[in-house]
C-alpha cells in the first residue's frame, strides 16, 4: 500500500490518528496536511508515505476490532 493510493477519507483518518496517538513530529505532520494545497499534500504523502500507511493500518485494525 502506497499513501497516494488511499482517497482524501482514508488520509484523513490516518492524520486523525496520528495527530491523537502519533506523538509531536507525527501530529505536526498531520496539521500540514490539513492545511496543505494538492501540491504540497502529494510532497508530504510521497515524502511521509510509511508514516501515513502505518497509521491508516492502525485505525483500520481499530475499526475491525471494534466490528465496524
Amino acid at each position: 500500500m502506497k499513501a497516494m493510493d488511499l482517497d482524501h477519507d482514508m488520509l484523513l483518518d490516518a492524520a486523525r490518528l496520528m495527530e491523537s496517538q502519533g506523538g509531536s513530529f507525527a501530529g505536526h505532520i498531520a496539521r500540514a496536511f490539513y492545511v496543505a494545497d494538492s501540491t504540497n499534500r502529494e510532497k508530504l504523502l510521497s515524502t511521509f508515505d510509511g508514516l501515513f500507511c502505518k497509521f491508516y493500518r492502525q485505525h483500520r485494525l481499530y475499526e475491525i476490532n471494534q466490528g465496524e
